[in-house]
């Protein structure tokens, strides 16, 4: 039998018709009652409005208030929720209503609600008694809370009185009060519980809780308790009031139950030389992007301070360790923080703006040098070096004056200050010119360029330079070369190509191959004022340039190819897919120094070894999931390898990834480098989602020299629908932890 139809018009609160919002009726039978008062629909009753439905056994429609009772396998879809019900009655106007033993679904942030009576209220706010709330499916669900009463608010939260947490039906947690975040989009909230166990911190218990202030600002504190050390809290700050401006601000601190005067502690020392007295213990990071007045004058903001040397060391993993840090720093801002070993740590101030062929900046840097810190060394005795300002001005490659020359420039002023040691101002001023020029196929661009340095010196404590301390000194070098290049290549057609049929998509086959050859010979000099220098102040590298007189010889070889698959186009066709990819590249490095081969002194010693070692680059990627980098030296006077860098990756979309390394550095003792000890790292890592929602990861390095493993670490996590459980286990040369993370997944910030 057909169904009977009919379209009911919705109304404003002043009765009239609002465009646009109709209701179309659907059901066996459509009986009108009372001189029209009411619409009475009988069976496999449809309504349905856009993307909005109501389906029921049952349904009546009053026409001048537009509500509508319904009755038997009530079900609906109304702005993307879900609603399952015994009974029902909405307002189709602004649906507001009730539902009787009612499940509600909200499928952002995916939370299932059901009670024997719920209340909609305006505002997609509900209210009940006797209501079970979960992310999970299912009659008997994973985890649920079960509450006596209580209100959900959709972006907002849902409050519960008198609730229980339950897991599989068995209750194991009780709370007369308690909210959480039900929202699509961000929102404040419990986030993930952090459990764990290390030798040296104890068992550990973090409940991270996220503010979000508003649409620009939120924080998460960070309690965090530690049974062998004491209470650590933490907070984070982060802000975005525009598109060039962003900020996150973190801290935390601990007042340490341990501590130690003896650096040979190996309980808690990292160090054998260094002290930690201190209980008072924190550290305080930031990264800020920013403009000030106007956003073409570009801010920059970082602060890293800590109170020991041990402290980062001892509180690297968890999310408010210094390796969530540095991954949150370089994933939102790019920019590094020093390593959790360093001993001086670095905090900037930078203000820079840029035009077309010029750009200036202004800076202040301060670093902390923790050797000099908790009675480890007398801090008046501190030479590190405090850069409060520094002004720069660049000027990019360009002609000069409409000529064939190019030149570009750089200035710099800095103040340099230091408790203990050479203080004082320099002014740095570099141009340099060059002119490009082409012939017989070969790029040349000689270059040439002078460097101009004054010196106004304000103390001379601790002064390792020769000669006078003269408050003004003035230094002049001269640099130049040239380099020479060119690129020539050759395209192999393979002619591989599948043919073009139904029974072919998928099937691919190159069809081109591209060798580039790029050689190189480049020659640097720099002047040799060697003597003169020693007697100037020293701040930083720019005061000792080194002496250059080399050639630089390099051959590189690219290898592209073309590759084309059948493929289905979007008429059902199969055509022909191009895809490129640059699949090897070797590169072939030496050099040959003219002073060394010149050279007169300590000949006794050392031999004169002009010849740099031969360096060869392969980067081999033959998939878009295989890529391997190797480079090696070779010395040419040893006749053995003196350096290793070697990385294979593989990788599968989100599903696996799998590294392995290899470093080595020799041995070495020549005039003009030496290396103390052999160093031999090997490394791998790998992370791979199984079958059953299971996932794993581990990493591992050790040192082949010294027979020692460096960090051993293994994960293992499963996925449920609404729930995931992640165990670690780590052991490196000073610490063995072990930790589980929770989470009850799409709760929103819960």
């Amino acid at each position: 039998m057909a169904q009977q139809q009919m379209t009911v018009p919705m109304t404003d609160n002043n009765g009239v018709e609002q465009k646009g919002e109709q209701w179309k009726f659907a059901a066996d039978k459509l009986v009108v009652e009372s001189d029209s008062e009411y619409l009475q629909a009988y069976g496999d009753v449809t309504l349905r409005s856009g993307d909005n439905y109501i389906k029921a056994d049952f349904a009546r429609f009053y026409q001048a208030t537009k509500w509508i009772y319904l009755r038997g396998n009530v079900k609906a879809q109304i702005k993307g929720d879900f609603y399952d019900a015994a009974e029902a009655e909405f307002d189709l106007n602004n649906m507001v209503g009730w539902l009787k033993k009612g499940r509600v679904f909200v499928a952002k942030p995916h939370v299932y609600f059901e009670s024997e009576f719920i209340e909609k209220h305006n505002g997609a706010t509900y209210s009940f008694k006797d209501v079970k709330v979960t992310a999970c499916e299912g009659e008997n669900p994973l985890w649920s809370f079960e509450s006596g009463e209580g209100d959900i608010t959709i972006n907002g939260y849902a409050r519960l009185w008198h609730s229980k947490f339950k897991v599989k039906g068995v209750p194991v947690m009780y709370t007369p009060y308690m909210e959480l975040p039900v929202q699509r989009e961000r929102q404040s909230g419990i986030l993930d519980p952090e459990i764990g166990n290390s030798n040296r911190l104890g068992n550990r218990f973090n409940l991270p809780f996220y503010w979000a202030i508003n649409d620009e600002m939120d924080m998460t504190f960070y309690p965090e308790y530690l049974s062998k050390r004491g209470f650590r809290p933490g907070v984070e700050f982060r802000h975005s009031e525009d598109v060039n401006t962003k900020g996150s601000w973190r801290a935390d601190w601990l007042y340490d139950s341990k501590s130690y005067n003896n650096a040979n502690d190996a309980s808690y020392s990292f160090s054998d030389s260094m002290i930690r007295p201190n209980q008072n213990r924190w550290w305080i990071r930031s990264k800020y992007n920013g403009y000030l007045g106007n956003p073409d004058w570009q801010t920059i903001f970082d602060m890293d301070l800590v109170s020991d040397q041990d402290y980062l060391r001892e509180f690297r993993s968890g999310s408010n360790g210094y390796e969530a840090t540095r991954d949150s720093f370089l994933d939102e801002f790019g920019r590094d923080i020093a390593t959790a070993d360093a001993n001086e740590r670095t905090s900037t101030a930078l203000i820079a703006r840029s035009w077309d062929n010029y750009s200036v900046s202004a800076m202040a840097q301060y670093t902390e040098n923790l050797l000099y810190r908790n009675d480890n060394a007398p801090s008046t005795k501190d030479p590190t070096l405090q850069t409060m300002p520094q002004l720069s001005a660049y000027a990019f490659k360009n002609n000069f004056f409409g000529t064939p020359i190019e030149w570009e420039g750089e200035f710099q002023s800095s103040y340099f200050w230091r408790e203990y040691g050479t203080t004082g101002g320099r002014i740095d001023i570099k141009p340099s010119f060059s002119m490009p020029v082409r012939a017989g196929g070969i790029t040349f661009i000689p270059y040439a360029g002078v460097r101009a340095t004054n010196y106004l010196g304000t103390s001379f404590q601790n002064s390792t330079s020769e000669g006078s301390h003269d408050s003004t000194q003035f230094r002049l070098l001269a640099d130049a070369g040239i380099s020479a290049a060119t690129d020539f290549y050759r395209v192999f057609d393979l002619e591989s190509a599948p043919v073009v049929t139904e029974e072919n998509v998928g099937q691919s086959g190159w069809t081109r191959m591209k060798h580039n050859v790029i050689p190189r010979l480049e020659y640097s000099w720099v002047q040799d004022d060697s003597a003169s220098q020693t007697k100037l102040p020293y701040f930083d590298s720019r005061d000792r340039i080194s002496e250059q007189n080399d050639v630089v010889f390099s051959l590189t070889n690219v290898f592209d190819r073309n590759r084309a698959t059948v493929v289905m186009d979007a008429d059902g066709n199969p055509v022909l897919e191009n895809d490129y990819l640059e699949f090897l590249r070797v590169r072939l490095e030496q050099g040959y120094d003219i002073d060394e081969e010149n050279r007169s002194i300590e000949l006794s010693e050392y031999e004169r070894r002009p010849f740099s070692d031969f360096m060869a680059e392969i980067i081999v990627t033959p998939y878009n999931f295989v890529n391997l980098t190797s480079r090696t030296w070779l010395s040419p006077y040893l006749g053995d390898v003196t350096e290793h860098e070697n990385i294979l990756k593989l990788f599968y979309d989100e599903y696996a990834e799998f590294s392995l390394g290899y470093d080595y550095l020799r041995k070495i003792d020549e005039y003009k480098r030496q290396q103390d000890t052999d160093m031999q790292i090997i490394s791998y890592g790998m992370k791979a989602k199984l079958p059953w929602n299971l996932r794993i990861g581990g990493k591992f390095r050790t040192d082949l020299n010294s027979d020692r493993d460096l960090e051993k670490t293994a994960t293992i996590g499963w996925s449920h629908q609404c729930f995931s459980l992640d165990f670690v286990a780590s052991k490196t040369t000073v610490d063995e932890r072990y930790g589980v993370n929770f989470n009850l997944i799409d709760m929103g910030g819960f």
